[in-house]
């Protein structure tokens, strides 16, 4: 049985397998938070936080499964959120992540 060195073919993969490929390093959490205003405007139907779970929480630009877990424990353990500023109560939601996304939500 021959026995492979897969870290060997791995950079044969990535340094010979195709030349023309340009690579880009990718800051991933940048990329969460640049979200443009046009993107955000192209939502048609806002997000009640008094209302949506986590499924729909999450559909939010820079909200993941944790922190859409977090709003719906945070909003069962103290009731409806009275204004959308209430969202910085829960850990994982700061200024800027607000304003980012308060075009998107309502409160009801």
């Amino acid at each position: 049985m021959k026995q492979y060195n897969y870290s060997v073919q791995d950079s044969l993969f990535k340094n010979g397998f195709n030349s023309n490929y340009n690579q880009k390093e990718v800051d991933y959490k940048q990329e969460l938070y640049n979200f443009s205003d046009n993107e955000l405007e192209s939502v048609s139907t806002k997000i009640n936080i008094n209302t949506a779970g986590v499924n729909r929480l999450v559909l939010l630009p820079g909200i993941g499964k944790k922190t859409a877990q977090k709003i719906v424990k945070y909003r069962k353990s103290n009731g409806k959120f009275k204004t959308l500023n209430d969202l910085q109560n829960v850990s994982g939601i700061g200024k800027k992540k607000l304003e980012k996304i308060k075009k998107l939500l309502i409160v009801e």
